[in-house]
């Protein structure tokens, strides 16, 4: 049986599954999501061998959906006598987690910064450029009104040009960087 809300997750309603088809039919595939897990890597399977899951991060990769990434306790069911008779398996999404561990979040922050904050603010200090070639036909209020709201905006655009390059930084590898000779590059400035 499968819970609503882990329907939902798997793209799926439940039906009876072979044990050695689960990882197929529901996309199931190792933490880092490359290879399809073999049958007696399921959580489920190995619960309803008797062993006891905790904490495993299975990736699910359902066609035309976007990852997900789940991480599964698992537990064998026994009958007063001992006697297994199933087991039962939770799923938290962890998606979000997996993703700032790998550092996809920061991307995602860069990408939002970049576009959901600097046009917005590019356009409004556009516009506020414009007023303040005209601000002598502007009343006094209104030309303070003006220069705080110019003001407030190159403050943003310190900030979300800092975040940016912050984020850039992050994502340079050594590779990517180049040695440079500090006394040169110092007293050459010094000179010209």
């Amino acid at each position: 049986m499968l819970s609503p809300g882990l329907e939902h997750l798997l793209h799926r309603t439940f039906s009876v599954v072979p044990a050695e088809s689960l990882a197929e039919v529901f996309h199931l595939h190792d933490e880092g999501g490359a290879r399809l897990l073999r049958p007696d890597e399921v959580s489920i399977v190995r619960a309803s061998g008797g062993e006891v899951v905790e904490d495993a991060i299975v990736t699910v990769r359902a066609p035309g959906q976007p990852v997900r990434h789940l991480r599964v306790n698992a537990s064998p069911m026994v009958s007063h006598d001992g006697e297994r008779q199933g087991a039962w398996a939770v799923m938290t999404d962890v998606t979000c987690l997996v993703a700032a561990a790998r550092g996809e979040l920061n991307r995602s922050l860069a990408e939002t910064v970049n576009h959901n904050l600097r046009t917005p603010l590019t356009t409004m200090l556009g516009h506020a450029e414009l007023l303040m070639d005209q601000q002598h036909d502007l009343p006094p209020g209104a030309k303070r009104s003006l220069e705080a709201v110019w003001r407030a905006g190159q403050r943003l655009t310190d900030v979300v040009t800092w975040i940016s390059e912050w984020i850039d930084l992050a994502y340079t590898t050594e590779n990517q960087g180049r040695a440079v000779d500090l006394a040169e590059y110092l007293y050459g400035k010094e000179r010209s």
